[in-house]
């Protein structure tokens, strides 16, 4: 006669959901832990200690940046057909284990001969790979070329011929 009252009053539609009510609040006041039940999942059990992700040490080339731009104002022929262009190319590359360049695309581009150019002269380069403790990993790194009247130039300011 109770539980009928206490349906009536707390409005449950059906004796189930009563039921249901009851064993949910029986386990909410039981202090229990979720070890106590066999999930069927035994590595989980025991908490596995984490490793450190060591950091990534950068590809190095032989003179660091001023000799990537010292390379590429070397290796860089100047395009006829692109004598006006102006801007920046920007490659990315991935350096592989080996220290070489194993892929290159243009991420901004100018006119196609120019970027044929520039992807020609990423492909030519050798690095000292990156590492990941004693690792030698991949690394994706991006190189822009600062093209100022059809050559590469690094200075501020633009260059002319004379």
């Amino acid at each position: 006669m109770n539980i009928i009252y206490f349906c009536i009053v707390f409005q449950f539609p059906t004796m189930k959901y009563f039921i249901t009510y009851t064993i949910l609040s029986i386990l909410s006041i039981l202090p229990m832990k979720a070890q106590f039940f066999d999930f069927g999942f035994p590595e989980f059990r025991q908490e596995q200690p984490r490793q450190k992700a060591e950091p990534i040490q950068n590809p190095k080339f032989k003179g660091g940046s001023k000799g990537v731009n010292r390379f590429i104002e070397k290796e860089f022929k100047t395009v006829p057909s692109a004598y006006e262009a102006s801007g920046q190319i920007v490659v990315a590359c991935i350096i592989n284990e080996k220290g070489r360049i194993s892929e290159a695309e243009i991420l901004r581009g100018m006119q196609k001969e120019l970027n044929e150019e520039a992807l020609r002269v990423v492909k030519k380069m050798k690095f000292k790979p990156a590492k990941q403790g004693k690792k030698k990993v991949k690394y994706q790194y991006n190189i822009t070329f600062p093209i100022r009247w059809g050559r590469v130039s690094f200075l501020n300011i633009p260059t002319t011929e004379i």
